[in-house]
């Protein structure tokens, strides 16, 4: 019995120093009693728990059970203290600004003692740390906590979990409060600006952790505790937290570039601030108060929104939620009573949502209620926001006359918001921490407090490079960076005063502290750092040039600059080009998607008729492609700010070409060499039939980068697969392993959602799979689960979209429909037209032949089943591969493939039979010709060969309600009918008077045949009686005509 007692009695510290740890961030701001009448600091639990953790800490320092051996903070914590203790005299006596009175005083010294209770944590973790596995516990313990805090503070912005806040007084009382849409997350904390510091303090941690930890099971766990740390930051909207974030994050690197290098440091360093600055300025309210703030342009305002908004219904009515107002007795000092208000920059300050009149006693005696007058704001509130104009306009001007009372000794504890000295204020805050120190002690206060932190650095700096274990030495470096940063949040925040920020930092301090007297000293070190990788790093900074021209990345960099200025030709173009039939289908699903929505179980588009299903489709339902061609839009032209639908739209076929460009130079790289990668990728991007057909609105360019994808993380992970089984390989090379086994499932998995046939395209993975694995019953069946994986999920779109035959387009005339397979007119449209003439040119017609009759080397028969699986496609396609060229958009690959292995070729065989003039002037004659000719074969393709119903289309969207329905017959091509931006018929399916019963508000025509020369004249009627319809507008070139009456339009 006495061992488990002295056990506990040796590390009843140690545990109650991790309670605390836990304990102080965790639980809510709940008061249990006031301290002092009408005052809003409360005594809560976690001061007994701490007052009675000191109590046994000074028995067990008297025992000698614990030890403050080697703190170098004691010296200079007590002068801060005897600091404290003169100022609080001297404002009672000297500067009289604390009246000799019990409730003043008391206050003053409440504060002095709350001084005393965070620097108690420094001595408790410093003395319960005896040993490195305690610090690791207790670094456990703090992640645990982290995590909490993080789930929490979501549960609190998307699932209206509830919040306590200590912003004032009566919500200081424990009230249970709920987050509006634009209130800032303070998840446990007593108000967001404490979260975030605290948060800005565990991210630095969470960052030093990660560097030195080698496992990568636990460095991903790890990871996603960083970014959920990190968009809890955001949600907070912390502006100056977020720049000590920024600034710890650099101090941060800036040492560990003594340890591990430049080029160690540096990438790592350059990614974090890039993503760091990216989401911040992408998402959240912080991005709109720095735009503010730095008179930056709005950003990403409907992807903020949808990432913002509560994903819940909000509390009963009776639920009291907490808004970003700010203080009012401060909201006094900048918020005139006046109703003739200036004139504003915007109608409110940026970070003030609602405009809440001033509730004001009128001057009449008799009355009782209250009358409300409109505030207004001072300048600084619409330059920057009120929370800056607080700071501006009342709180700092207020803590620099309480510094000019006793430059000294200041003005005393929470004396800095008082108008006159007999006030009694319910709350104190400066908003700035030294101005607050130089306000209440003065500048022996100033230099005693701040100079506890200088010796601290000092102290670190000193021993730091002769750490040589790596964790502490990794803390050491955090706590440099996360106190700067610290030091930089202090300009706008009393941070030292937070309870919870205070409790954290002092504890943090006294933790690393005692990691550093624990771990040993490494005697050949030296205390003046050097950098490791400085000779180098200058070495590669020299051969930066000659790298770069040798480099893959610099070769697909200006192939991939090339491929996209090309496509950049008539991008703007109004959808009324080649196959804009085809596109507007695709682009309306999109602009569905922005108008109401992404739902991707119901994509709809704007042709309500019969004509593709041959069932009507009121709902406009569109079951063709898994929309995600879509999604990738709408998200382009949220990001986008000021281009059109269109330009987004093309621009994600764009971006999908660029990757199908990498995937292809990497799949051709390993399989016949980086000569014919370059070769191939260059011909894939300046192929104009590629061009073209690589920037149209459709889904066929994501289609073709989703296969080379899928085909490219096939063969990598067969490759690698081998090293699966090897005992020396590291968890992190088999996570990488797995990972592109997932991506080639998710790429395979796509492709077949996005268009079904790329099942064509599984005879080259058979062909990897079963060279890697050759022929036995064990291959076979991992092969067949990699397909069933693969399939599923299109299996289950399928099974989805039959429940809906009226959205679902018919498809069985694609394959034979008009019979033409293997017909004289099927050869010559696929071959003669279509391959010779449009895609190659002519003149790349050789070069595909040359490099096709090329015996295969290293890459086996690879490229060969790639081609068959092709052809196959087209055979079986057959109608649909004559009827529509871009059919052939899937082919491309395989195509230049074989050209750059004919040119290949053809350069080997200077050595033989042809000069290398002759064989270098042949290619660049029949690459420039095939691209010449090819050109004059697309160039009309760019075309608007009807401008007209672009400008009529122009003119219902002006005229009509964005509800009404239209008709826009142009021969049931709905081209017509997306100029409109409004669902409808893209042909007069019915009757004129069956389609008003269907629901057709207008008829627009840009062509003035029988029936719209008859509808005119019918609107022209001079009998009101016979006057059936209206014209909206008549041009020369297109007719408006209202078919219902203005009681009956949709509005």
């Amino acid at each position: 019995m006495l061992k488990p007692f002295k056990w506990l009695d040796d590390n009843i510290i140690s545990i109650l120093a991790g309670f605390l740890l836990v304990f102080i961030p965790l639980y809510p701001k709940i008061p249990l009693f006031d301290i002092l009448p009408g005052y809003i600091v409360r005594v809560r639990l976690e001061d007994f728990f701490v007052s009675f953790t000191v109590f046994l800490f000074i028995i067990w320092l008297i025992r000698k059970k614990v030890s403050l051996k080697n703190l170098p903070l004691i010296s200079p914590l007590i002068a801060y203290l005897l600091v404290g203790l003169f100022s609080m005299v001297s404002a009672i006596f000297i500067t009289q600004t604390i009246p000799y009175e019990n409730l003043h005083i008391s206050k003053m010294f409440l504060h002095y003692l709350r001084r005393i209770e965070y620097f108690s944590l420094l001595f408790i973790f410093y003395s319960g740390v005896k040993s490195l596995r305690t610090l690791k516990i207790y670094l456990g313990l703090m992640v645990v906590t982290i995590t909490a805090i993080i789930i929490y503070g979501f549960g609190q912005k998307y699932l209206y979990w509830p919040a306590f806040s200590t912003m004032n007084r009566e919500f200081s009382k424990g009230w249970v409060l709920y987050l509006t849409e634009h209130a800032r997350v303070l998840s446990t904390f007593g108000g967001h600006y404490d979260l975030a510091a605290y948060i800005m303090i565990a991210l630095i941690i969470l960052w030093s952790i990660f560097f030195i930890i080698r496992n990568w099971l636990i460095k991903l766990i790890i990871l996603i505790i960083i970014s959920g740390s990190f968009w809890l930051l955001v949600l907070t909207a912390s502006r100056i937290s977020f720049i000590a974030y920024l600034i710890g994050v650099s101090v941060f690197f800036f040492f560990w570039v003594f340890r591990k290098g430049i080029l160690w440091s540096m990438p790592r360093w350059f990614i974090i601030i890039f993503l760091s600055m990216f989401i911040m300025l992408s998402f959240g309210d912080l991005s709109e108060r720095y735009s503010k703030l730095l008179r930056v342009g709005e950003r990403l305002d409907r992807l903020r929104t949808a990432i913002l908004t509560p994903k819940t219904s909000p509390p009963t009515e009776r639920a009291i939620f907490l808004e970003n107002n700010p203080r009012t007795a401060l909201i006094e000092e900048i918020a005139a009573k006046s109703d003739k208000p200036p004139i504003p920059i915007r109608p409110l300050p940026s970070d003030v949502y609602k405009d809440i009149p001033l509730m004001l006693v009128p001057t009449a005696t008799d009355s009782s209620s209250l009358s409300a007058i409109p505030r207004t704001y001072s300048r600084n509130a619409f330059i920057y926001d009120l929370s800056t104009a607080i700071r501006f306009d009342a709180l700092w001007p207020q803590a620099i006359k309480g510094f000019q009372k006793n430059l000294l000794l200041g003005s005393g504890y929470s004396t800095l918001n008082k108008v006159q000295m007999s006030e009694f204020t319910e709350a104190e805050s400066t908003d700035n921490d030294y101005l607050r120190s130089l306000g209440e002690t003065g500048i022996l206060g100033f230099i005693t407090f701040f100079g506890t932190l200088l010796i601290l650095l000092i102290y670190v700096l000193r021993r730091l490079f002769t750490i040589s274990d790596p964790l502490i030495f990794s803390l050491s470096v955090a706590l440099i960076s996360f106190v700067t940063a610290l030091l930089v949040n202090a300009a706008l925040i009393d941070v030292f005063e937070a309870s919870k920020v205070a409790f954290g930092f002092w504890g943090l301090i006294g933790l690393i502290l005692a990691g550093i007297n624990l771990t040993k000293k490494n005697e050949n070190a030296s205390s003046i750092p050097g950098i490791p990788d400085w000779r180098n790093f200058i070495r590669g900074i020299k051969s930066l040039p000659q790298k770069a021209v040798k480099s893959n990345f610099l070769i697909i960099l200006l192939i991939l600059v090339l491929a996209f200025v090309v496509r950049l030709h008539k991008i703007n173009n109004p959808l009324a080009d080649w196959h804009s039939f085809r596109q507007a289908d695709t682009s309306s699903v999109t602009r569905n998607y922005v108008k109401n929505g992404i739902n991707l179980l119901f994509p709809t588009y704007d042709d309500l008729s019969n004509i593709q299903s041959g069932k009507d489709n009121p709902r406009g339902l569109r079951f063709v492609e898994f929309p995600i061609y879509n999604v990738f839009s709408v998200f382009f032209d949220n990001i986008l700010i000021g281009l059109n639908l269109e330009i987004s739209g093309r621009l994600v076929s764009i971006f999908s070409t660029l990757l199908s460009i990498i995937f292809l130079f990497h799949i051709v790289k390993k399989n016949l060499g980086k000569k014919e990668a370059v070769l191939t990728s260059l011909l894939y991007a300046i192929l104009p039939y590629n061009i073209y057909f690589t920037r149209v609105i459709l889904p066929e360019p994501f289609f073709v980068m989703t296969t080379l994808g899928m085909i490219y993380f096939f063969d990598k992970w067969i490759e690698e697969s081998f090293k699966l089984n090897q005992k020396e390989l590291d968890l992190g090379k088999k996570l990488r392993i797995t990972l592109k086994l997932i991506f080639a499932l998710i790429f395979t998995s796509i492709s077949l959602l996005v268009k079904p046939y790329s099942v064509f395209l599984f005879p080259p993975l058979f062909y990897l799979w079963l060279k890697g694995y050759k022929i036995t019953i064990k291959s076979i069946l991992g092969l067949t689960i990699f397909i069933i994986l693969s399939v599923l999920p299109f299996i289950l779109w399928r099974k989805w979209i039959s429940h809906f035959p009226e959205g679902t387009p018919a498809y069985d005339w694609l394959f034979n429909g008009d019979e033409i397979r293997f017909k004289g007119a099927f050869f010559y449209w696929i071959l003669a037209e279509r391959l010779s003439k449009l895609i190659l040119g002519y003149w790349g017609l050789p070069l595909f032949l040359f490099g096709i009759m090329t015996r295969p080397k290293k890459e086996g028969w690879l490229f060969y089943w790639w081609g068959l699986g092709l052809i196959a496609y087209i055979i079986v396609f057959a109608t649909g591969n004559v009827r529509h060229d871009y059919y052939q958009i899937v082919t491309i690959p395989i195509i230049v493939i074989f050209m750059a292995k004919g040119i290949s070729s053809l350069l080997e065989m200077t050595s033989h039979s042809l000069s290398k003039i002759s064989a270098y002037t042949l290619i660049i004659v029949m690459i420039v010709l095939s691209e010449a000719f090819g050109w004059y074969q697309v160039r009309d393709f760019y075309n608007i060969n009807h401008p007209e119903i672009v400008e009529a289309g122009n003119a219902v969207d002006k005229l009509t309600s964005d509800k009404a329905l239209v008709i826009a017959p142009y021969f049931g091509d709905t081209a017509f009918l997306y100029q409109t931006k409004r669902a409808g018929w893209p042909i007069m399916q019915e009757p004129v008077n069956k389609m008003i019963d269907r629901g057709a508000d207008y008829y627009v025509s840009v062509n003035f045949d029988d029936l719209t020369n008859s509808l005119i004249s019918e609107a022209n009627n001079p009998d009101p009686k016979k006057k059936k319809y209206k014209i909206i507008d008549q041009t020369t070139k297109y007719v408006i005509i209202q078919l219902v009456p203005d009681a009956f339009l949709r509005i």
